[in-house]
């Protein structure tokens, strides 16, 4: 084999890595439509002895989570 022949070969090969990456991407995206999620992915975290909680109450309170 020469280079150009392995070359594109190579080139073959992630041209089928690329499609079969945005179909699943696609899929995903199909899933999510259909069955959206209630969790957004966003996490927001407060120490509990953070200055942003005003008192020692609210640091103490416990948060529900469902």
């Amino acid at each position: 084999m020469n280079k150009d022949n392995e070359s594109l070969k190579q080139q073959e090969e992630i041209k089928k890595l690329i499609a079969e990456i945005t179909n699943e991407a696609k899929n995903v995206v199909k899933d999510y439509t259909k069955n959206p999620s209630d969790i957004s992915g966003s996490i927001i975290e407060v120490h509990e002895n953070s200055p942003y909680i005003a008192s020692r109450k609210e640091r103490l309170m416990a948060i529900d989570v469902e």
